[in-house]
Parts: structure tokens; sequence; C-alpha cells
């Protein structure tokens, strides 16, 4: 039982971090993309999570932290394995999306302030995904320096607003489950042993010596989340909220 609450918990967090990190980021759905692409994007994410959740209960961190640590691990190894842009000679793509995107708004903010709802209150709840709305559409500014031509209203919408639903949904999830207590030891090594093997082939393939960084930063986020984290806890999802609630996470940034 506790390994399949694993599974649902791991494609519930990928869905959310495929519109927190993809959707949100590049505001719109890029050229040619297919729903077959995004379900193969949400299964890559969810895979990429998996680890992050294996992280987070072997070294039995909780809280905000754990979100935000368990988030710079999706981070890396969604753009370790899943995209090599961490591999690019200039440094600062070493920390850009991993940390400033995936661990920060994606973890802490996406997930981590939403799972504090029930400690916030609804209206606090507003403000807060109010200024994301806000913020969200300073950066899409950015996005039509960039392409030639953008998708109709309709297509932006529903990249934006229909799959935002993966998010709150996620958050259902969470409620229901209240807990992630610790599924056998060989379900926790099935994603992390898939995604070293993929690094392992991707590196065969491509033989850049600054492939190394991904163990290294994995092995140095891991390590914090030991030093903070208390062994052999269960991972909390915080209070749950009512359903009506999460629905704030689409309303707020509509009225502003």
């Amino acid at each position: 039982m506790q390994s399949v609450r694993y599974v649902i918990l791991s494609l519930a967090l990928g869905g959310l971090s495929v519109w927190a990190s993809e959707n949100l980021f590049w505001v719109m759905p890029p050229p040619g993309i297919t729903p077959l692409d995004f379900i193969f994007t949400v299964i890559a994410y969810s895979i990429a999570c998996a680890v992050a959740i294996s992280a987070v209960i072997w070294t039995g961190i909780g809280g905000l932290p754990a979100a935000f640590l368990g988030g710079a691990v999706m981070g890396y190894m969604s753009e370790g394995v899943i995209v090599g842009t961490i591999y690019q000679p200039n440094p600062f793509f070493l920390v850009w999306t991993p940390l400033a995107w995936h661990a920060l708004i994606t973890g802490g903010l996406i997930l981590g302030v939403g799972r504090a709802g029930a400690r916030l209150g609804p209206a606090r709840m507003a403000l807060v995904w109010g200024a994301l709305g806000l913020a969200g559409a300073y950066w899409a500014q950015y996005w039509p320096s960039e392409r030639e031509r953008l998708p109709d209203t309709g297509l932006f919408a529903f990249y934006i607003l229909g799959l935002g639903l993966l998010v709150p949904l996620a958050h259902v999830v969470m409620d229901r489950m209240v807990h992630m207590p610790r599924p056998p030891g060989w379900v926790l090594w099935v994603a992390p042993i898939f995604a070293t093997l993929v690094w392992v082939a991707q590196g065969i393939a491509d033989l850049n010596p600054l492939r190394i960084e991904l163990p290294i930063m994995l092995g140095l986020f891991i390590w914090i989340m030991r030093r903070l984290g208390q062994r052999e806890r269960p991972a909390s999802f915080g209070a749950p909220v009512p359903v009506w609630q999460h629905g704030l996470f689409l309303i707020a940034p509509l009225i502003v």
C-alpha cells in the first residue's frame, strides 16, 4: 500500500512540477507540442520528483526546508538528466534554473507555501497567489521578443489555467494522504537507479567532463538534508485545508 502511495505522490508532484517549472516558466506552449509530449514530460518530472521524495524520506527532513531542498534535488535531476543545461560552460546555469526556479518557485513557493494554507488562511493565500499572478504576468512580457508567432488566446488559457488544475489537484492528493510513511527500501531505490542509468548512458554518448557536476550537486544537497533531517520520520504534508481553498490558486491571479 505504501508503494502505491509513493507512486501516486510522485505523479501528483510530477504534474505540479510540470506546470510550475515548465508552463509558468515558458508561459506559452512551445510550437508543435502534442498531448503525448506533455504526458511524457509529466512522466519524466514524476521520476525526478520520485528521486526527491526518496531523498526526503531517507533524510527525514520536513516542512519548508523539505520543499525547497527537495525541489533542488528535483531541479538538478530535471536540468541534469531530462535536459543538460547545467553542463553548459557558463557556471551561471549550474545554479540558475535548478535553484532559482525549481527549488525556489516550484518547491519553496508552489509546493511549500501552498502546503501552509491551513496556517496562513484563505485571505493570505489569496494574496500569495495573486502576487504570483502579477509576477508571472511581468515575467511573461519577455517571451514575445523571443518568438515570431504567439499562440492564440484559447491555447494560452488552456496552457496556463487549464493545466494549472494540476497544482490544486496535487495539493488535494496530499491532503488525502496527510503523510507519507516509509515504503519498502527497494521502492525508494527504483527511481534513483533508473535516473543513474540514464545519466550514465548519456555520459557515454556525450563525453563531457562537466557531467560530474550532477552527482556533486546532488550529493551536496542530500548531505544538507541529512544534517537538517530526523531519520525515520515520515514525510508530512501538513494539515489539510478545504478543497475550495485550493481553488484560490486559479482564482486569485485572475482577479489581479
